[in-house]
């Protein structure tokens, strides 16, 4: 089937893109658009009150560095070096190369179960910040990415970037049970790399998994799973940072993700990854990337006739 791509501002928060599969009807459609649009919300007020207490501390913290700021700025070889140091770039970046596009593995399993092509794929970033260096999304194969980046890096956003990527099913039943919901996630790579040099500079990398439930547009129950947070300081002694990973599928599941589904109501059962990037230069230079890439092999329900 065609894919049907939408751009939107669901939400004032955020940018939004859904791509539908071309025989999705309009009420499976105004329910996606509803509960990216509720994932959006959540989100995006989760970053505000971390970000927030964030600035509380960085507020502390830039009271106590401004004497050695000034004596950095008023002191010529040491301006000089501050000037010439935000001109370089501080973290070498990986990136997203050509994915595999390798056909997703049998499904056998005794409940209702789902694989690529999956029903709609949706892509968000928090407009309040910046737009990722750029994302993957295959629906053929289940393929996602986001590479996040800000400050000194190449194509580093000039503050935070939050961004979502990911795919939807649709779920409906007869009768009304208790169903619980998996999905299996390979992240075939992710990495982080953070560096913050200079008084009162800082860089911050997070990661991970999520999976969200709505009925009828509005959200029902949802878990993620964070992979990586890294945080540095251009006043502690080492000023880097950086991991990888990617060990294979991750069966991605919880027992908060229990839910009714009630006979006559639609459900849509999202699956996806996510990356956070942020610093703050102070009187140095800070530059971060969040990266994962991951394939989205199956999403499962237990108890479905």
């Amino acid at each position: 089937m065609t894919d049907v791509t939408e751009y939107s501002k669901l939400d004032s928060s955020a940018q939004v893109q859904l791509s539908f599969r071309e025989d999705v009807n309009e009420v499976d459609r105004q329910n996606a658009e509803r509960s990216v649009a509720a994932l959006v919300a959540r989100s995006a007020a989760a970053v505000a009150q971390s970000r927030a207490a964030e600035t509380e501390i960085a507020e502390l913290t830039g009271a106590l560095n401004k004497p050695l700021e000034k004596l950095i700025e008023g002191e010529r070889d040491a301006a000089h070096a501050l000037e010439a140091l935000r001109t370089r770039q501080l973290v070498q970046p990986d990136a997203l190369d050509a994915l595999d596009e390798s056909p997703p593995e049998e499904f056998s399993a005794r409940t209702v179960g789902f694989v690529p092509p999956y029903d709609f794929s949706w892509a968000w970033h928090d407009a309040n910040g910046h737009a990722p260096f750029s994302t993957r999304l295959i629906r053929s194969s289940g393929r996602v990415g986001v590479d996040a980046r800000s400050g000194q890096v190449t194509g580093g956003a000039s503050g935070f970037v939050n961004a979502h990527v990911g795919f939807g099913v649709f779920l409906r039943s007869e009768t009304t049970k208790q169903v619980f919901p998996h999905s299996g996630i390979d992240p075939g790579r992710f990495s982080f790399a953070a560096r913050a040099i200079g008084v009162g500079s800082n860089a911050v990398a997070e990661g991970g998994f999520e999976l969200t439930v709505f009925e009828d547009g509005q959200f029902l129950t949802g878990a993620s799973r964070r992979l990586w947070r890294g945080r540095v300081s251009g006043t502690v002694f080492d000023p880097d940072e950086s991991a990888s990973g990617g060990d294979g599928p991750k069966f991605f599941a919880g027992p908060e993700l229990q839910f009714t589904i009630r006979a006559g109501h639609g459900y849509t059962f999202n699956a996806g990854v996510w990356a956070f990037s942020d610093r703050s230069t102070g009187a140095g230079a800070a530059g971060v990337q969040s990266f994962i890439e991951a394939t989205i092999k199956r999403m499962w329900v237990f108890n479905l006739p």
